[in-house]
C-alpha cells in the first residue's frame, strides 16, 4: 500500500533563522523541502517553554530532500537556511 499526503495549507517560503520561526498554520505534520542549495539544519521548539520539551530538537537534511516532521500545533519550526514548508496530513 502506498502512502498519501493530504495538503492542508499553502506552501510557505521560510527564511533562515530563529526569528523566522513558524507554526505553519498550527500544523501537527509539516512537509519540509530543503530548497537551500546545501545541507539544512531544521529545528523544532516550544516558544512558550512551558513543558518538558521546551528545548530545541533538530535534524540535518540534505539539499533537495523532503521530510515529514510531526510536532505539537503550537511548536515552531525554523532552519539555519531557507526552506519550504506546508501543513499536511500523512497516512502510511
Amino acid at each position: 500500500m502506498s502512502s498519501r499526503t493530504i495538503i492542508l495549507s499553502g506552501e510557505y517560503s521560510v527564511a533562515a533563522g530563529i526569528a523566522n520561526s513558524i507554526t505553519v498554520d498550527n500544523a501537527t505534520v509539516v512537509r519540509v523541502f530543503n530548497s537551500s542549495g546545501g545541507d539544512l539544519i531544521i529545528s523544532v521548539s516550544d516558544p512558550t517553554g512551558a513543558n518538558e520539551y521546551a528545548g530545541i530538537g533538530s535534524i540535518t537534511m540534505p539539499d533537495a530532500h523532503v521530510e515529514f516532521i510531526e510536532k505539537k500545533a503550537s511548536y515552531t519550526i525554523w532552519g539555519d537556511a531557507g526552506f519550504m514548508a506546508s501543513k499536511v496530513g500523512y497516512t502510511g
